[in-house]
């Protein structure tokens, strides 16, 4: 039986509107790497696990423009990842380790030089002990983001109101779930009726509305946050950053995470702000943070803490799990339509 070979290439860049098939390129019975293709300080993998995350949109403009490089046209994609070591001319690798990495290619197979990969390293230790799969879930990079932003950024207080966009996905499930452990207030927001009843009685949000289906965003946040926001974690940008500053307390904390309503627009039709003033008047504190700043620092911390919380079965954090690399390109775009459910990743 002859073994599979798939990759995900870059077919045709785009800076606005919404992606389509016509962007990638699937080329299937790709070649396979050999061992004896290896250069010293190589590794031949196979790859089992990729994250599909928010941030990959700006690269497919195939410009520098995002915080982190832009696809290369006609090459494979990449970003976080999972995948096993089948040969290794590294001193550190050896077959059967599993290792995880922020570009790792959408390849079947692949050869990497470990020095040349972002955030890359060989599972060990208590990383190794937990299902793969963890790795772009639950202990992934969104989920890392979730933590930080809310712990480090949002300072909360027992009692305090916090509000989360885009909060059935892979970053708001985590920040919702937080807020309720450190006794706030959690007012959640989603784009659909099924993520409303998971945000209601899977992860006990306090309030939960469809963003969709409501008149008025700022209308709808001013009835259930009638003492005020204290804390917003931010993952949409837009209309709704601009509902939360109408109704944000004195002091408020915005920790700004992404903009995922305006990742698909062009300058002349993005989203500009109406009350950049009420920043001054309310003092209220909006910090940006780009979560690769913070590995060195904290990602211990935040596997101690988080894996505690999933054993002691007071954690949940929903998949949407796409099988088969092939279809990989599907998964980008309905994280683009908002039509995953969960933390989105490809199963190779």
């Amino acid at each position: 039986m002859a073994v599979e070979s798939i990759q995900i290439l870059l077919k045709e860049p785009q800076a606005s509107g919404s992606l389509s098939a016509k962007n990638f390129d699937v080329v299937e019975n790709a070649p396979i790497p050999q061992e004896s293709d290896l250069r010293d300080q190589e590794i031949l993998v196979k790859v089992l696990y990729l994250s599909v995350d928010p941030y990959m949109r700006p690269r497919m403009t195939c410009v520098n423009q995002s915080y982190v490089e832009g696809f290369k046209k006609g090459k494979p994609i990449n970003g976080f990842g999972v995948a096993e070591v089948l040969a290794s001319k590294h001193p550190h690798y050896q077959p059967g380790d599993h290792v995880t990495g922020a570009s790792i290619p959408w390849t079947t197979f692949s050869v990497l030089n470990p020095s040349n990969q972002s955030l890359f390293s060989k599972l060990e230790g208590d990383l190794a002990k937990v299902p793969l799969q963890w790795h772009v879930g639950v202990l992934s990079m969104p989920s890392f983001t979730g933590w930080y932003g809310l712990v480090k950024i949002g300072q909360p207080k027992p009692g305090e109101t916090l509000v989360v966009s885009a909060a059935s996905g892979a970053v708001g499930q985590v920040v919702v779930q937080l807020g309720k452990a450190y006794g706030l207030r959690v007012v959640a927001s989603a784009g659909s009726e099924t993520k409303v009843e998971y945000l209601k009685k899977v992860l006990k949000a306090d309030e939960v509305f469809n963003y969709k289906k409501v008149d008025s965003i700022s209308g709808t946040l001013k009835k259930l946050c009638p003492k005020g926001i204290d804390i917003y974690f931010d993952n949409v940008g837009g209309e709704f950053l601009d509902a939360v500053l109408e109704n944000a307390s004195l002091y408020a904390r915005i920790a700004a995470c992404g903009a995922i309503s305006q990742y698909e627009k062009d300058s002349q039709n993005a989203y500009r702000l109406k009350n950049q003033y009420l920043f001054f008047g309310k003092r209220i504190s909006m910090k940006g943070f780009l979560i690769f700043d913070h590995y060195k620092d904290d990602y211990v911390a935040f596997v101690k803490d988080i894996s505690k919380r999933v054993n002691d079965g007071e954690f949940h954090y929903k998949l949407d799990v796409t099988k088969g690399l092939e279809n990989g390109p599907r998964a980008m775009m309905k994280l683009f339509e908002g039509t995953n459910f969960g933390k989105s990743l490809i199963e190779v």
